[in-house]
């Protein structure tokens, strides 16, 4: 049974790899891009964090 599983989970995994060389999956969509650095400035802001430029001055991240 599992050498069944193991054969479908490398068929699976193939298929994707084929596919993936068309071109048309496995592209992240345009929605997960965070945007232009205006709009992530402000969106910061909003949720009170320092803006991006004060964020990218500092000389070591926050621990």
């Amino acid at each position: 049974m599992a050498r069944k599983k193991d054969r479908m989970l490398a068929a699976a995994i193939a298929a994707v790899i084929l596919e993936e060389e068309s071109g048309s999956s496995l592209q992240p969509a345009a929605s997960r891009d965070q945007g232009k650095a205006w709009s992530r400035d402000h969106r910061r802001v909003l949720i009170g964090r320092r803006n991006l430029f004060r964020a990218r001055t500092r000389r070591s991240t926050p621990r």
